[in-house]
């Protein structure tokens, strides 16, 4: 029987409760319901004897060594989210902790977000809600493209970038795709996704998905070097993580008239600098504040894979398990 630690905002309602009454026949399992993650102290007596920490990243205390080395029986990390980035999994798994995550659970809808901020830029469709709200100068055009039989290049062919893929192609977009995992350059020419090296794509591009993950040592994606390949009235959408784009850099191209629009899955602007206040009045920036997930399909998908996951972990069997990287080769990245 292993103990389990739960934290999270829901509390029990994480988990539907089939899966949790399954889960408490053969398992111990605590909840602590919070809105934020713990600090070091608190964290320490909340996860004294776990073996099993289950966690939102909003949830999730710092796995520092002085946190670590306060919770010798910690074997198993199952996360309900599919980023790691801010995790050491080098030196977690020395301490023989695994890290699991829900890689699929938001997979559709992260990618559904992505073609929607792509008809939104190319519509200027949010800049037409702020004008119809009195909220956009008068003299801003609302001037758009189409998008069908457009050339869109997707950076990061994972997942969520081919399933975009096929969305777009259904659309009529022409679709080219770029990475540099091998396997995901397999998987995509499998699905029939034609692929290039990332300056062609550029090149070639009317619009440019960013779908990657954040791979230390691989960002900034987009840098001025490589907005300069794209054309002027190119448009950028990113659903990773911001620092996959140069935020100097493409506000320098916005400003120059020479990147036609850029939107992004979270808050990158500070509306009160007078430079971001432009760009987000006259719609050459849109920001949807890390809401891509965020779908009624997905938190009932999610509930019932990260009720699976903490099953696996608190079994001795975790699924979903994210490799670590040599510790050597993490540092040299």
């Amino acid at each position: 029987m292993a103990k389990v630690v739960v934290l999270s905002r829901a509390g029990r309602a994480s988990l539907p409760e089939a899966v949790l009454g399954a889960l408490e026949v053969r398992h111990t399992v605590r909840f602590a319901q919070r809105h934020t993650a713990p600090e070091r102290h608190e964290a320490a007596s909340l996860l004294r004897d776990a073996e099993v920490l289950a966690s939102t990243n909003v949830t999730l205390p710092v796995l520092d060594d002085g946190l670590l080395d306060q919770l010798p029986g910690l074997r198993h990390i199952v996360l309900y989210a599919t980023g790691y980035e801010h995790l050491d999994l080098a030196g977690l798994a020395e301490r023989g902790i695994t890290v699991s995550t829900l890689p699929e659970y938001a997979t559709n809808a992260v990618a559904e977000h992505a073609l929607a901020l792509l008809f939104a830029s190319a519509t200027r469709l949010h800049l037409a809600h702020d004008k119809a709200a009195g909220r956009a100068p008068f003299e801003v055009s609302l001037r758009g493209v189409e998008i069908t039989s457009r050339t869109l290049a997707i950076i990061g062919l994972g997942r969520i970038g081919r399933r975009l893929a096929r969305l777009a192609s259904g659309l009529g977009m022409r679709v080219v795709g770029v990475d540099i995992d091998p396997a995901a350059l397999a998987a995509a020419q499998a699905d029939g996704i034609p692929t290039l090296g990332q300056a062609e794509a550029l090149r070639e591009a009317d619009l440019v998905a960013l779908t990657a993950s954040t791979i230390e040592g691989h960002y900034p994606i987009l840098d001025a070097g490589q907005l300069a390949l794209l054309d002027k009235d190119a448009f950028v959408v990113n659903v990773g993580r911001p620092v996959l784009a140069d935020a100097d850099a493409l506000r320098g191209a916005l400003l120059a008239g020479r990147l036609r629009g850029y939107a992004v899955d979270e808050i990158v602007l500070d509306p009160h600098d007078p430079i971001d206040a432009l760009l987000i009045a006259e719609g050459r920036v849109l920001q949807s504040a890390h809401s891509a997930w965020w779908r009624d399909e997905v938190l009932a998908r999610g509930a019932q894979m990260f009720g699976r996951a903490i099953q696996a972990a608190a079994d001795g069997a975790p699924i979903h398990v994210v490799p670590a990287p040599p510790r050597l080769a993490r540092a040299a990245g």
